[in-house]
């Protein structure tokens, strides 16, 4: 009977020892974790703040120039998202994010190229019979 009350003492220090050592573990893998978590949120915010400027530049000087290029050949349009090169990153939360605001930015762009072509098509005079 005591062979047993030894080993049951001797499991239940073991495990305890191995679950409170467990927890510190925990605990600085957390604080790893919210610091590389804290690191992407600033990474994205500067990354949104870039696109967003960015992506109104480009709505205000590039559209016209894609509306015409539409305009004349619809084809002629994909060179302008052609050219754009793929973001890629270590921090695969970032690159995603930034990737789905990037496509946001060129869907933006198509949208208002489309809408500005429509105006300009039915804004042409319209010869009146006398």
């Amino acid at each position: 009977m005591l062979k047993r009350t030894i080993k049951f003492a001797v499991y239940c220090v073991f495990i305890s020892l191995w679950g409170c050592s467990e927890g510190e573990k925990t605990a600085s893998t957390l604080e790893i974790q919210h610091v590389e978590d804290s690191l992407s949120e600033t990474r994205i915010d500067s990354a949104y703040a870039a696109i967003r400027n960015n992506c109104d530049t480009l709505m205000v000087y590039q559209v016209p120039q894609m509306v015409d290029s539409f305009l004349k050949d619809s084809a002629l349009l994909q060179t302008f998202f052609d050219t754009n090169k793929l973001y890629s990153d270590a921090d695969n939360k970032a690159e995603k994010v930034i990737r789905q605001l990037l496509a946001e930015c060129d869907s933006n762009l198509l949208k208002e190229t489309y809408r500005r072509a429509q105006l300009r098509q039915k804004l042409k005079p319209v010869r009146r019979k006398k």
